[in-house]
C-alpha cells in the first residue's frame, strides 16, 4: 500500500523488456511536478484535520456521535499527512535508500504501518458512520451509538486496524541488500519471504475485498435506503423541505466523502493488482501514472476536511472562528441590521420634521410634520417589539449550550417575521 511496493518487481530483466525505463528513472520534471502537488495537499491536510480536532474538542456543542467519528477519520488522515507524505517526497529523490541504526528501523516500520493502519481505520469508520446514520434515519426510534458507546467504538476500530495491518511491522526491514556488489547503502523495503508462500498476493486480495469492495457495496445499499426513506418523508410531509433538511445535509456530506474515498483509492488498488499479479506489465507503466495513483490516495487526507467545510455549516462556522476569520454572510447580516436600524430611526413617524412653505404673504412658515393616522402599529412599536424579542433570545442563549451565533440569527428572523406579519 506504499511506494515501497514499487521495488518488489523492478528487476533488471523486466526493465530491459521496456527499454530500460524503470520506475527508478525519476526525471526532473516528475520530481518537480509531484513535489509541487505534495506541497499543495500537505498544508491543507495538516491544517484542515488539525482544525477538525480542535473545534470538536474545544466546543462542547460539537461533541456528538457523528463528529467524534469524523475526528477519528481526521486522526487517520493526520497519520498519513505526518508520516507518509514527507516520505513519498523523499522517495522521488532517493527511492528506497534509508539510514541504519535502531532509529532507522523504527521509522521505516512506523511509516508503512501508520499508512496501512490509517487506511483500515478510515474505511471501518466510514462503515460505522453509515450504519449509524442508517439506523438513526430509517429506524427512527433505534439508537446505534451514543457518546459513551461511540468512544468505545473508536478504540475497537483502531484495535481492528492494528490487527489487520500488524504484519507490516514484521515485513518491513532495513538492511544492505546490495553490499555484495559494492553498494553499502541502507534500504527500507518489505521482505515477503519472511511470511508464508504467496502471502503478499493473498493479503492484497483480502485488503481489496475487505477494505474497498465490500465497504463500498454496503455503503451504497444503506445510503440508497436512506435516500428512499427521506424521499418518502418529503412526499408525506407535503414537500416541506425544512423537516429533514439537516438530515439531508449530513447524508449529502457523507455520500460525497464516501465517493471521494472510492475515487481516490481505486487507482492505487489497480496498481497493486499489477504489482503482485502482473509485474511485467506494471514495470513497463509510466512513472507518472504509477506515482500519481499514490499521490491521489494520499490526497484523500486533504480532501476530507475540505468537504466538511463545504457541506457542514457548523464546521464551516467553527473553522472560520478558529482562524479568526468572519464569514461574508455574518458581515453582510450585521451590516444589513445596522442599515435597517439606521433607516428606521431616521424615518420614524415620531421624528419631528419641519416642512417649509410660503403663505399668501410670501413669508415662510414652519410646521411640524404630522404623521398620517393609521390603524396599524407604528414602525417604532414594531422595532421596540423586535428588540425585546432579540434581547430575550440573547439571554436564553447565554444560559444554555447554543451553537455560536445560531440563536442570534434566529432572533433576527423572528423579528423580521413579526415586522412583516403585523
Amino acid at each position: 500500500m506504499t511506494n515501497s511496493s514499487l521495488a518488489n518487481e523492478g528487476n533488471g530483466s523486466t526493465m530491459a523488456k521496456c527499454g530500460g525505463s524503470g520506475l527508478g528513472d525519476s526525471t526532473v520534471s516528475l520530481q518537480a511536478t509531484l513535489t509541487l502537488l505534495y506541497a499543495i495537499i500537505f498544508p491543507v491536510a495538516l491544517l484542515g484535520n488539525s482544525l477538525v480536532l480542535y473545534v470538536v474538542f474545544k466546543r462542547q456543542s460539537m461533541r456528538n456521535v457523528l463528529n467524534l467519528l469524523i475526528v477519528n477519520m481526521a486522526v487517520a488522515d493526520l497519520l498519513v499527512t505526518i508520516f507518509v507524505m514527507p516520505w513519498s517526497v523523499s522517495y522521488l529523490f532517493v527511492i528506497l535508500q534509508w539510514f541504519g541504526g535502531i532509529f532507522g528501523k523504527i521509522l521505516c516500520k512506523t511509516i508503512h504501518f501508520s499508512f496501512t493502519t490509517s487506511l483500515a481505520a478510515s474505511v471501518i469508520t466510514l462503515m460505522v458512520i453509515t450504519v449509524d446514520r442508517f439506523l438513526t434515519i430509517v429506524f427512527v426510534w433505534k439508537t446505534c451509538l451514543n457518546l459513551r458507546t461511540s468512544k468505545v467504538s473508536l478504540v475497537i476500530i483502531w484495535i481492528m486496524s492494528i490487527v489487520i495491518m500488524g504484519h507490516y511491522l514484521e515485513v518491513f526491514k532495513v538492511n544492505q541488500p546490495l553490499k555484495d556488489v559494492g553498494n553499502d547503502n541502507y534500504y527500507c523495503h518489505p521482505d515477503w519471504q519472511r511470511m508464508p508462500a504467496h502471502f503478499d498476493k493473498f493479503f492484497n486480495v483480502t485488503v481489496f475485498v475487505a477494505l474497498y469492495a465490500f465497504p463500498l457495496i454496503l455503503m451504497a445499499i444503506l445510503y440508497s435506503m436512506i435516500i428512499h426513506k427521506l424521499w418518502r418523508e418529503r412526499i408525506a410531509s407535503g414537500g416541506d423541505t425544512n423537516i429533514n433538511s439537516s438530515k439531508k445535509r449530513v447524508v449529502k456530506m457523507l455520500i460525497t466523502v464516501t465517493l471521494a474515498f472510492a475515487v481516490c483509492w481505486l487507482p492505487l488498488h489497480i496498481m497493486h493488482y499489477y504489482i503482485y499479479f502482473e509485474p511485467e506489465t506494471f514495470t513497463c507503466m509510466s512513472s507518472y501514472l504509477v506515482l500519481m495513483s499514490f499521490w491521489l490516495g494520499h490526497a484523500n487526507s486533504a480532501i476530507n476536511p475540505v468537504l466538511y467545510v463545504i457541506f457542514n455549516k457548523t464546521f464551516r462556522r467553527a473553522f472560520l472562528q478558529a482562524l479568526h476569520i468572519e464569514s461574508f454572510n455574518s458581515i453582510h447580516l450585521r451590516t444589513s441590521i445596522v442599515r435597517v436600524t439606521s433607516d428606521r430611526r431616521s424615518s420614524s413617524p415620531f421624528t419631528p420634521t419641519k416642512t417649509s412653505f410660503k403663505n399668501g404673504n410670501n413669508n415662510e412658515e414652519s410646521h411640524p410634520y404630522t404623521p398620517p393616522i393609521s390603524n396599524s402599529r407604528s414602525h417604532k412599536e414594531i422595532y421596540a417589539y423586535g428588540k425585546l424579542i432579540q434581547r430575550n433570545e440573547h439571554s436564553k442563549s447565554s444560559n444554555s449550550c447554543s451553537d455560536d451565533g445560531k440563536t442570534n440569527r434566529r432572533s433576527i428572523m423572528v423579528v423580521m417575521d413579526k415586522m412583516t406579519s403585523v
